[in-house]
């Protein structure tokens, strides 16, 4: 079976699923706290938001990167 890979900043998870949703990502290792937003790092631009159910396509080229900020601080 296929794993996908993709990292919280820069430790790096599998996933059994090509589709992982932004809670599933909350979940993982040490877990993100619900004060905390979840990003996904876009190639150029600034980071999407993932919401707890947006989902993402581990499947696309390259690993998807996924960072944390305060909730009340900016996009970077």
């Amino acid at each position: 079976m296929k794993k996908y890979k993709f990292k919280i900043e820069n430790e790096t998870y599998e996933w059994d699923n090509q589709i992982i949703t932004g809670a599933e990502v909350r979940s993982v290792g040490p877990g993100i706290p619900d004060d905390m937003d979840l990003y996904l790092k876009t190639h150029g631009n600034a980071g999407k938001l993932i919401e707890k159910d947006t989902s993402v396509d581990l499947g696309e080229p390259g690993i998807e990167k996924f960072y944390v900020q305060d909730a009340s601080s900016e996009a970077g």
